[in-house]
């Protein structure tokens, strides 16, 4: 049995109808979703990487010692932060790094290769370093901070500072000092204007002819001859007048003396403002001279006034005796006479003793008088050579008239002090 097998053309209407819509789907423009091939899930894109904002530090750990390379990395990490850098750690030093990525050259030779790893590594979360920190502290020797610019490839700077645990200063000057190069080192300062260059050309001296250099050291050797030859000679203050009176307001104190911290620092001399220009200048030993003298005087007048109180019971007693009539002849009469003798000879001797005990205790007053008015001079004595003393220093530093300023030339730069004498 035979099939047979037939095929149809299709009519002319519908070969023209399928061509004007072949037409119109290729010239019509594709809807704005179907355009982007990031509205497919399977053919989207993945998100690209932030751009750099130029400031990101990768702050490697400090080799050296331990304690001190911490705590110089803690204050770096602060004062990069606070300056506007993002600061992001890592935790291995620039050799264990070398190690990862199995480079022997050395730190210099294999930062290219570390930075490779490392960027490899932070790409995941976005990170691209532009500056690399890294380097070695030790106490005692050279330490090498290095700040590496990751685009370059070259280093910006290498900070070879001397740290000691007694240095409070360097650790926390250092890291300004890398933040204040790394800023200057993205934004250079201008270059300085002609007006700038014009002030620093007139502060050079001109070029100093032969006769001129001749000169000053003819005058420089002057000088050194006259400095050697007044070595010995002092500042005559000679004339400096000392008014106690006077200057007792312009060198008194109001409050406690200045302690002593040993035997051989001198006394405060200054006297007492409260005390007024008299007993100002006293010192210790004078109120204790005055004190003394004044008990002296006390234990005089109390002797003397027990024997004058005395003087009266003893005349009394004397003129009993000799208007009694008794005659120390006569038996019947001797004893009593030599009874009331015996009664003015004991009220005679209390009066006496009495009396030798004033004289003592005025010869005792008049010695501790005069320690005390020595005690007085050597006090305003002292006060003279304290006040004359101040006062010539005071002539000294008017007459020195220290001054000091930078000195810039073409062959020195420094600072200089100068004197008027």
């Amino acid at each position: 049995m035979t099939a047979a097998i037939t095929s149809s053309r299709p009519s002319p209407l519908l070969r023209a109808f399928t061509g004007v819509l072949c037409a119109a789907l290729a010239f019509s423009p594709l809807p704005a979703a179907a355009s982007s091939p990031a509205s497919f899930g399977m053919f989207a894109a993945a998100p690209a990487a932030p751009a750099s904002a130029g400031n990101t530090v990768g702050l490697f750990r400090l080799s050296g010692d331990a304690a001190t390379a911490e705590n110089l990395r803690s204050q770096i990490l602060t004062d990069m932060s606070a300056a506007g850098f993002n600061v992001k750690g890592v935790a291995l030093d620039i050799d264990a790094a070398a190690g990862k990525v199995k480079c022997k050259g050395g730190a210099d030779a294999c930062v290219g290769k570390v930075i490779e790893w490392l960027n490899k590594g932070a790409a995941k979360s976005g990170t691209t370093y532009d500056y690399l920190i890294y380097g070695t502290v030790g106490n005692g020797t050279p330490a090498s901070i290095v700040i590496y610019d990751v685009a370059k490839k070259a280093k910006v700077k290498e900070f070879t500072p001397s740290l000691s645990p007694d240095d409070l200063i360097l650790p926390l000057a250092l890291p300004r000092a890398m933040v204040a190069t790394l800023n200057n080192y993205r934004t250079p300062p201008a270059p300085a204007t002609p007006e700038e260059q014009k002030i620093l050309a007139e502060l050079d001296e001109p070029a100093k002819t032969p006769e001129e250099l001749a000169a000053e050291k003819a005058a420089i050797e002057e000088a050194v001859g006259k400095v050697a030859a007044g070595q010995g000679e002092l500042i005559d203050t000679s004339n400096i007048k000392v008014d106690l009176k006077k200057d007792f307001k312009d060198f008194c104190r109001t409050g406690p003396p200045k302690p002593r911290v040993n035997k051989d620092d001198p006394k405060d001399l200054r006297p007492v403002c409260k005390r007024g220009p008299v007993f100002g200048y006293w010192q210790t030993r004078a109120w204790v001279a005055l004190g003394l003298t004044a008990g002296a005087l006390l234990t005089t007048g109390i002797f003397y006034s027990l024997g004058l109180a005395a003087r009266g019971p003893y005349k009394s007693a004397l003129n009993d005796l000799n208007n009694s009539g008794l005659d120390k002849t006569k038996p019947l009469e001797s004893d009593a006479y030599t009874a009331m003798a015996a009664d003015v000879a004991d009220k005679g001797n209390t009066m006496r003793n009495r009396l030798i005990g004033g004289d003592v205790a005025l010869l005792t007053t008049v010695l501790l008088a005069g320690v005390l008015a020595v005690i007085i001079y050597q006090d305003r004595t002292d006060a003279k050579d304290f006040i004359k003393t101040e006062k010539s220093l005071k002539s000294v530093s008017r007459i020195q008239n220290l001054r000091g300023g930078p000195i810039l030339s073409r062959g020195m730069q420094g600072f200089g002090f100068g004197f008027n004498f």
